[in-house]
């Protein structure tokens, strides 16, 4: 029985792909190479779909592809590599999205308006009617969040968007810890005045930009 030549090709594929997983479980870890690129573009767009947020899911792309390598070694084949690929990259997913919408849409760690009253947008399953607007308000901190200098943003996204410790983000940024918590606090203070007018029922503006 002769099958169509696009059947011939996906077999010829799949068996190249078996070569290469057996190849890195062998130990030639160049192998995964191929593997990610082949996949990296539509591993982005399922992630992306399901979250909607680009930043984000280039991250959780990346995250995959990681688990992906620490797991492959005991990768027994009973599923098509892409499908295993697949189910990595909606658990990512999933954990993403229970971890953003848990009990808060957001929240700002010390960014305050005075000594005694924190910024603060909480939730518990709100409602559709508030959909929009919370959407809305996490355009705004991003915009906002984008306004900081290139240093500031950098270790505010790292403590608030990684959740890293001030420890973690010094090793890594090869700082001290007292100039992580300087950039921070000067990053909260700089968003406190950017957000200000939102929390007041005015417009905002960004250096000339409404």
């Amino acid at each position: 029985m002769e099958y169509p030549d696009y059947l011939d090709a996906a077999l010829v594929e799949q068996e190249d792909e078996r070569e290469l997983v057996a190849r890195f479980q062998n130990g030639d870890t160049d192998a995964f190479d191929p593997l990610m690129q082949k996949y990296r573009q539509k591993i982005y767009n399922l992630i992306y779909h399901r979250i909607q947020d680009r930043e984000a899911a280039e991250d959780l792309c990346q995250d995959t592809f990681l688990k992906a390598y620490q797991a492959l070694p005991n990768f027994k084949g009973d599923a098509a590599f892409y499908s295993w690929l697949y189910r990595i990259a909606v658990n990512c997913s999933i954990d993403f999205l229970r971890q953003r919408n848990r009990n808060k849409v957001f929240a700002f760690e010390e960014l305050t308006l005075n000594a005694d009253e924190e910024l603060r947008m909480t939730e518990m399953q709100p409602p559709a009617s508030r959909f929009a607007e919370e959407r809305e308000l996490g355009r705004i901190i991003r915009k906002a969040v984008s306004k900081l200098p290139p240093g500031q943003r950098r270790v505010f996204n790292l403590r608030h968007r990684k959740e890293l410790p001030i420890k973690e983000i010094a090793a890594r940024l090869n700082r001290s810890e007292g100039t992580i918590k300087a950039h921070l606090h000067h990053a909260h203070k700089r968003l406190r005045t950017l957000l200000l007018p939102y929390l007041q029922n005015e417009p905002l503006t960004w250096n000339g930009e409404t």
